[in-house]
Parts: C-alpha cells; sequence; structure tokens
C-alpha cells in the first residue's frame, strides 16, 4: 500500500516507542478491493494511551477526541488519521449510548478485531512489514462477494450495524450471509436516534453505484418499517428503478447538498406530500451542507410530474419562481426514465432561469413613483406586473413601468 507520509510517520514512531501500529478497518478492505481511501485508521497495541498521546504530540497537533480509552485524530495536507489503541465497547442498557469502552492495548489481534462488525472490516496490516492478520477470513468474504458478521453477540450490541450491511451491500454488491440477515432482522433499530440513521442512509444514496439493492434490502430485512415508518408500506420496486437513474444523473450535479436533494426527491417521489414531511422529520433532515435540502425536496416531489411532459415556456418561467428547475428537471428525468425533461431543462437555461428564479422588475419604491401607496392594493400590482412577466408580456423595467402604468389605469 501507497502510504502518505503522517501515516508512515505515526507507525515508525509507534515503533520507535515499543509499540506496533496495524491499519485497520475500512482502509485496509478498500486496499483489497482495490479501492483508494483517504481515512486511515490505526490500531495500536502495546502502547498505554497515555504513552501514545505523547507519541502522537510529537508529529503534529493532536485532537484528544477519546483520551480517557485512547482515541486521538491527526490531521495533515488533507489526510486524516484515526488512531486508538484496542478497546471492549459493551452495551449496558436499550438507549444506543448506553455503552461502556475500555481500552485495553494487550488484548491481541484476534480480541481487538472480534469486535468489528463484519468480518471484511476486521483485517489489520502492518503497514511498515506488510503482514496481514485475518482472524475471521475476512480476504475470502471478499473474494466471495459476502457480508457475514464476526460475532454474533458484539454485532448485536450496536443496531446501527444493520443500516451500515445495507449501505455496505449496496456500494460493493455483495451478498448477505443467511445468519447475518437474522441478526439484522432482530435489530432494535427504534432506539437510534435521527442523525445516525441517516448517516448510514446518506452514504446509501451518495455512494453506492446501484441505490436500488440497498433499498430492495431495508425492506427484505424489515428495516424500513423502523427507520422509515411513513413510507415503508409504498412497493419497493416502485422506487428502485428510479433511484438507480438517479445515482447515474449525480456527478452531474453540483455539491453534496444538491446530490442528497437529487437522491432524497427521488427517493419519496411517489409518497404524499404529508409522508415527505414526516420522513424528513423522522430523519431530522433540514438544512445540509449549506443547502435547504429540506425545502428543496419537499418543492420538487410536489412539482416533478409537471416535467414529464413538453411544457410551454410560461410554465417554465412559474416553475422558477416556485422551485430550482434545473433540479426539478433531473428529479423527473430519473423518475421518468425518459430524455424528454432534458429539453425543457435546455429551455430553461436558454430563458436564464435553470437555477434561478426570472429577477424581480419592480419594487414598492417603483410603485411608490408612481402613486400608488403601500397597502394590499400596491402588493395586487406587484403581483400582477409579476404575473405579466412570467406571461411573457414584459421582460425588463422599462416594459413594466409602461405596462404597470397602462394596467393601473
Amino acid at each position: 500500500m501507497e502510504l502518505p507520509q503522517l501515516v508512515r510517520s505515526i507507525c515508525e514512531a509507534v515503533a520507535k516507542a515499543g509499540g506496533q501500529a496495524w491499519l485497520v478497518g475500512g482502509v485496509v478492505r478498500d486496499h483489497m478491493m482495490g479501492i483508494v481511501s483517504k481515512d486511515f485508521d490505526i490500531e495500536v497495541h502495546r502502547l498505554e494511551a497515555e504513552d501514545l498521546a505523547k507519541v502522537l504530540r510529537r508529529i503534529g497537533s493532536v485532537n484528544e477526541i477519546g483520551r480517557s480509552f485512547g482515541v486521538f485524530k491527526l490531521v495533515e495536507d488533507g489526510v486524516e488519521c484515526d488512531i486508538s489503541i484496542p478497546r471492549h465497547d459493551s452495551q449496558h442498557g436499550q438507549a444506543h449510548n448506553d455503552i461502556v469502552v475500555v481500552g485495553n492495548p494487550y488484548m491481541g489481534i484476534e480480541s481487538a478485531a472480534r469486535r468489528r462488525d463484519l468480518t471484511i472490516n476486521a483485517i489489520a496490516l502492518d503497514p511498515l512489514t506488510g503482514k496481514i492478520e485475518d482472524p475471521f477470513d475476512g480476504a475470502r468474504d471478499i473474494e466471495r462477494g459476502r457480508l457475514a458478521a464476526v460475532d454474533p453477540k458484539t454485532f448485536s450490541e450496536d443496531p446501527l450495524r444493520a443500516l451500515r450491511v445495507v449501505q455496505f451491500a449496496a456500494r460493493f454488491g455483495f451478498s448477505v450471509h443467511p445468519d447475518l440477515a437474522v441478526l439484522c432482522r432482530e435489530a432494535r433499530l427504534l432506539s437510534l436516534p435521527p442523525e445516525r440513521v441517516w448517516g448510514e442512509l446518506e452514504k446509501l444514496l451518495l455512494r453506492a453505484p446501484a441505490p436500488s439493492m440497498g433499498w430492495m434490502l431495508l425492506h427484505d430485512l424489515r428495516i424500513a418499517s423502523k427507520v422509515l415508518p411513513d413510507v415503508a408500506d409504498i412497493p419497493p420496486e416502485q422506487v428502485a428503478a428510479a433511484l438507480d437513474r438517479a445515482a447515474e444523473r449525480r456527478c452531474s450535479v453540483d455539491g453534496k447538498g444538491r446530490k442528497i436533494i437529487l437522491m432524497l426527491s427521488v427517493m419519496l417521489h411517489n409518497a404524499t406530500p404529508q409522508q415527505v414531511e414526516a420522513t424528513l422529520d423522522h430523519l431530522s433532515v433540514f438544512r445540509l451542507y449549506g443547502v435547504p435540502v429540506r425545502k428543496r425536496v419537499l418543492e420538487l416531489t410536489a412539482r416533478w410530474q409537471r416535467l414529464t411532459s413538453p411544457v410551454d415556456d410560461s410554465e417554465i418561467r412559474r416553475l422558477a419562481d416556485e422551485t430550482e428547475v434545473l433540479m426539478l428537471a433531473e428529479v423527473a428525468a430519473a423518475v421518468s426514465g425518459g430524455p424528454g425533461p432534458l429539453v425543457n431543462l435546455d429551455r430553461a437555461a436558454h430563458l436564464g432561469i435553470a437555477t434561478e428564479p426570472l429577477p424581480v422588475l419592480l419594487k414598492g419604491r417603483d410603485l411608490n413613483a408612481l402613486n400608488v401607496q403601500p397597502g394590499p392594493h400596491m402588493g395586487e400590482a406587484l403581483r400582477d406586473v409579476r404575473e405579466a412577466q412570467i406571461s411573457g408580456d414584459i421582460s425588463d423595467k422599462a416594459g413594466a413601468i409602461i405596462w404597470l402604468k397602462d394596467h393601473l389605469k
């Protein structure tokens, strides 16, 4: 594996201090699958947490996110390293955060790997020697394209792992071992907070080449009724193909927040406005990555059908006043599966309203100059001007003033 300098420096410093650093988790799995990763999980054995902290401080600025049980973070040149000593996580209650964490740098590779969720995530790699430790045959499951639990007891301690199975299966195209499927169906997902549920659904929607696989699994594993209760009864096959078409269009949409808007709108395209709102509430989705996700999804799910057949310029201008036409066209194209909406999108771009509404031509101060006093009459006049602009009767401020003078007579 080609290592960033930060990773190599950490591993060499740990070895010099008498410990051993292993790359673990997703970075090893991705490496074995030919996927490049920028996030590195380093598990340090044979060094106490305090000694590890001293080693890391000599390398760079350390974020001691879990110092009491030996969890630290270093970031340099876009490379993130999460460094920790092995630990036991034990569930001691019904709530998702009723967990007792105990660090133990002498527990050994197999015991440390046993706390992980899936065999493909339980492989350790010594980056200095290339040695691999794979006590649960994770490499073999990667070759098989199969997801299997490391240990049924530890897997069930965190119900979120059932959702991780769904998004991993969709991202990698892996099958789910029957025993693992049973564990997922039994997971107590109702106790999870919305942000943790959304975190896994976001990965499914943004990172899976074919999200339909995860969408169908959500229903097959009886997870949908627990995390998406308001839309769980909608037949999943009505959504699956549209999600895959939306995934093909993700790369053409700028920004993570806007990609989420596209995928969520397609996911909820055949839900009622009440179901859409309830689902967004349930997931606690509001503004993400600087974008009003909730507002846009509510707009798009209520209007996408208006772009599934050709519309005239005035209708496109009207839609631009109500939502973003470009995104509406993307949603309509993904849901309908036809190229028709793209014609409307080209026309919207030509009219200059693909991503924003028509500019406002007149404001209250302009009407004051025409002796229109503030109040209901002014509001009505402004609405009439806007309607004339949408209809194509006026296109600039001078024309709007002439039109309004005539209108007021």
